[in-house]
């Protein structure tokens, strides 16, 4: 009964749920309830389309953030929504190594100077494919303990597939300085734009016609965890 009813309930509650859109405007951390400030604040809560705009690395927003925030290596990051996560997908959190003689509040993002730290992803559901993201208040991961010192843009990426063919793009950068790393080299080392193509498999799922024995791989490149 479910199913067949599936695809007309999807009809009606897309008109509804395309507006629910969300923004990541707060940083927090293991010493650090919550942040504003390290931020670079979207504009809008509408969310990016295209996957090869630069907007890509850091959303539209009004500008570079006034502060930059210490984290040791090993700390938890995170960041915090101002409602809920409603478009079901997967996430990702980036890491961008700030180039020598730039700092976190002057670099634009651009380069391949970007690794994945970490990555939510989908599980088959018979029903309608289930992602660990949705629903959520917050997100949040560790900074491997082996990342080199240095200034950093931390990036969160929500991909909300809820309308086919069509994915939506949550982004946000905070401004971080890294302290007390290691000697790892992260790889692999991507630019954004171009992390993702948009031909991507994991763009173009259909999202209400679950396949059996399928499975989700999260667009973007490897997760780095040494």
């Amino acid at each position: 009964m479910y199913s067949r009813f599936l695809p007309v309930l999807v009809l009606l509650v897309i008109p509804h749920l395309v507006n629910a859109h969300y923004i990541f405007d707060k940083f927090y951390s293991e010493n650090i309830q919550e942040l504003k400030t390290n931020i670079r604040q979207p504009n809008v809560v509408d969310p990016l389309l295209d996957v090869t705009a630069d907007d890509m690395r850091c959303n539209i927003n009004k500008g570079l953030a006034s502060q930059t925030a210490t984290i040791p290596a090993g700390n938890m990051v995170g960041f915090e929504l101002d409602t809920v996560i409603f478009h079901p997908g997967p996430a990702a959190f980036y890491l961008g190594k700030v180039p020598e003689g730039e700092t976190a509040a002057t670099w634009d993002g651009s380069g391949a100077q970007w690794f994945k730290i970490a990555e939510w992803s989908g599980k088959y559901d018979p029903e309608m494919w289930d992602f660990e993201p949705l629903n959520a208040r917050k997100l949040n991961t560790t900074i491997p303990t082996s990342t080199p010192s240095g200034e950093y843009l931390l990036r969160v990426e929500q991909i909300g597939l809820l309308i086919p063919l069509e994915p939506q793009f949550y982004i946000s950068c905070a401004q971080i300085k890294v302290v007390n790393g290691g000697d790892g080299v992260p790889a692999p080392m991507v630019a954004i734009p171009g992390h993702i193509q948009p031909d991507d498999p994991g763009l173009l799922l259909d999202i209400y016609h679950p396949v059996a024995g399928t499975t989700y791989t999260v667009p973007g490149p490897k997760v780095w965890r040494e």
